[in-house]
């Protein structure tokens, strides 16, 4: 005789629809790695948090301002998409250094990055009232325009060249060191001539007196 445990045998669907429930009511996975875009129609009124480090060699742009050995040090970075009030921002946190090649001595030079920037993202030009003369902000319709992905009508917010752009701003122009001695690159043989003095005429004319 089989005997059939009632309670156990009801449990079984009860079990995979709490299941099929939790997955589809379960938080979208952050990727681990940096993605190039993040899509406004799924995150906009979700916080987005992305935590992680970058290098300059993942940024085309940065690359060229790093030298060769430093382009893989890992810099760390905290991405938070989320709504302020009415207004849509990206903040992004930074936590490490960039190297670059000092202006002068030509050797290595770290740019210490332990700062937050914040970026408001404007729905419309309307918004802009709504926004101080010291914030930094973009129209969202400019930017998503520019990017080729979002043809097809989507809404494809470029993160990875915000983050970029915020790491070239923070780079120095003409990048130097404290205290260090100019570069001089020496080329062939230098010959030093002989300047005339001055009293040479002086001496000629004596000795026709």
């Amino acid at each position: 005789m089989t005997i059939v445990n009632k309670a156990t045998e009801n449990k079984k669907p009860v079990l995979q629809e709490d299941a099929k429930l939790a997955a589809q009511t379960a938080p979208p996975k952050i990727a681990k790695v940096l993605p190039q875009h993040i899509n406004l129609d799924k995150w906009e009124d979700a916080d987005y948090i992305w935590t992680g480090t970058i290098a300059p060699q993942e940024m085309t742009r940065l690359l060229g301002a790093v030298p060769e050995a430093y382009q893989d040090e890992p810099i760390g970075l905290t991405c938070e998409l989320s709504k302020q009030g009415q207004l849509l921002t990206l903040a992004m946190t930074f936590d490490g250094e960039v190297w670059v090649t000092c202006q002068r001595c030509l050797q290595p030079l770290a740019i210490e990055l332990s700062h937050q920037a914040q970026l408001i993202l404007l729905q419309t030009q309307a918004q802009e009232s709504l926004v101080d003369e010291a914030d930094d902000y973009v129209l969202l319709e400019e930017l998503l325009g520019e990017q080729s992905e979002n043809s097809k009508g989507e809404r494809l917010l470029p993160i990875k060249k915000l983050v970029e752009d915020e790491l070239l701003l923070h780079i120095p122009l003409a990048a130097k060191h404290d205290d260090c001695a100019m570069a001089v690159e020496q080329v062939g043989i230098i010959i030093e001539e002989e300047k005339p003095s001055p009293f040479a005429a002086l001496q000629v004319l004596k000795g026709k007196l």
